[in-house]
């Protein structure tokens, strides 16, 4: 897939050497695609098609059109009555579409936390906020990964930089609209604005042959992916030798990150 041009050449993964799963990230090659369901932020994923959009007899009438045509060759294979199943879809969507859009989105996002898995990073290596929240308080360690070989790794589906709605409002799936990868990559790139400090990049991945195990959320790379890893500022002597050891064997840059005299500001030194 081509690399659009506001990906940054090099994503970063903070880490804590602390976590043991964290340190796989160095000893095995390993990251772990996430469920929606265990993101932090409960809009993350929650985008959905909105069928309230279809507030007129003849919108409706379209859209069971549309949807009973996008769906036609299961239905004909599971031997359905397509009369019955456009008046069915018809009178549910007249008399309670509110209820519709609800079993709709139980059903759809019950598909994205079993089926879905992500890879969170940042377009940043230097942001105070996130050394504190994700790399235990400065104390752990930032990943490098040269984005277009993670990308074109053959271990992800999709992604790309994440979007962030400053006027609150979700952006509009259109009911109509049968791009349904399309639809997933909106639902998965757009979050809060309150989040836009993190300038998320994210890959995920669509399990479309069942919900996997834990190991099975697991993906690894190639030495090769690896560009750099910086270390925190309050890192342990101990923790930090050890990660220097590993990176000197993988041929990996090691950093130092430092803070800035005078300013509120980090910059890192190479070891």
């Amino acid at each position: 897939m081509d690399k659009p041009l506001e990906i940054p050449d090099v994503v970063y993964k903070y880490r804590d050497w602390n976590d043991c799963n964290h340190r796989m990230i160095l000893l095995n090659n390993e990251v772990y695609l996430n469920s929606p369901r265990d993101f932090n932020d409960p809009f993350d994923c929650r985008i959905t098609v909105n069928f309230l959009s279809l507030n007129t007899k003849e919108k409706i009438h379209d859209f069971v059109e549309v949807s009973i045509e996008r769906d036609m060759e299961l239905l004909l294979v599971e031997n359905r009555d397509i009369e019955f199943k456009k008046k069915n879809l018809e009178t549910k969507l007249l008399t309670d579409l509110k209820g519709f859009q609800e079993y709709y989105q139980e059903g759809w996002f019950k598909f994205h936390d079993e089926r879905l898995g992500i890879i969170s990073l940042s377009k940043r290596w230097d942001s105070i906020l996130m050394w504190s929240h994700y790399a235990n308080k400065h104390q752990g360690f930032c990943v490098g990964f040269f984005e277009e070989k993670l990308r074109e790794s053959g271990q992800f589906g999709r992604g790309g930089m994440v979007a962030y709605n400053e006027d609150l409002e979700f952006p509009f799936l259109d009911p109509m609209e049968s791009d349904r990868l399309e639809r997933v990559i909106i639902e998965t790139q757009y979050k809060a604005y309150e989040w836009q400090y993190e300038e998320e990049y994210r890959l995920f991945k669509i399990f479309y042959e069942g919900p996997p195990s834990i190991n099975g959320r697991k993906s690894f790379f190639k030495d090769e992916v690896l560009a750099e890893v910086i270390l925190g500022i309050n890192i342990s002597p101990a923790f930090k030798e050890d990660i220097i050891s590993i990176c000197r064997k993988k041929n990996i840059k090691v950093y130092q990150a430092k803070k800035v005299p005078f300013y509120f500001k980090i910059e890192r030194e190479e070891i």
